[in-house]
């Protein structure tokens, strides 16, 4: 659901920001790549009210992750996205420290998984998102936000080479509407 992303910027933007405002061929490109996310992920709440209440909080999760990357195009394009990003974080930090430390784990935490929260911090969160800055500064929130499309074939391709899982109908359907979206919807229109 959160990959509904680069649909709400589309959405948003023709509100907030007239530079973000998507024609035709990009358009179709967002609805045909998010039409292969479903597909991949097999998106089914099928009436059940927790799985209904969840995806709806995922949709407002995504409102916010549309909203941010348009924020940072519009308002802080001129600052460096080392400093844009490196705040943010420190905002993060400052706000979530006090919920840790209200659920302290039980047992010794092993150095591995210190290690490996050090890891996802500094590579997979710090740096990738000030990259990510860069990337909205030099291509826009809705180009850029299409990397949401992207992350379930990553997640495919991990699970078919590491854990070797048999891809099923809806890979077959999902992943070739995912290029093909994702191409269009970074094209020209």
């Amino acid at each position: 659901m959160i990959a509904a992303t680069p649909l709400l910027v589309a959405i948003l933007a023709r509100v907030f920001d007239h530079s973000e405002r998507v024609g035709g061929r990009r358009l179709a490109g967002l609805a045909v790549g998010f039409a292969g996310v479903i597909a991949l992920v097999g998106v089914d709440i099928a009436g059940v009210r927790e799985e209904l209440l969840g995806a709806v909080a995922i949709l407002i999760a995504a409102v916010g992750y549309a909203a941010g990357p348009m924020t940072l195009q519009a308002r802080l394009a001129t600052i460096d996205p080392l400093a844009t990003m490196a705040a943010a974080l420190a905002i993060a930090a400052v706000l979530l420290t006090p919920l840790a430390a209200l659920s302290p784990p039980v047992d010794p935490v092993p150095a591995t998984a210190i290690a490996s929260i050090a890891v996802l911090g500094i590579l997979c969160t710090a740096a990738a998102f000030v990259l990510f800055g860069a990337l909205v500064i030099d291509v826009g929130a809705g180009r850029a936000l299409v990397i949401t499309y992207v992350a379930p074939v990553v997640a495919l391709v991990a699970g078919i080479v590491i854990l070797a899982e048999s891809p099923g109908l809806g890979t077959l359907i999902g992943l070739p509407l995912i290029l093909a979206g994702s191409a269009l919807a970074t094209g020209a229109d």
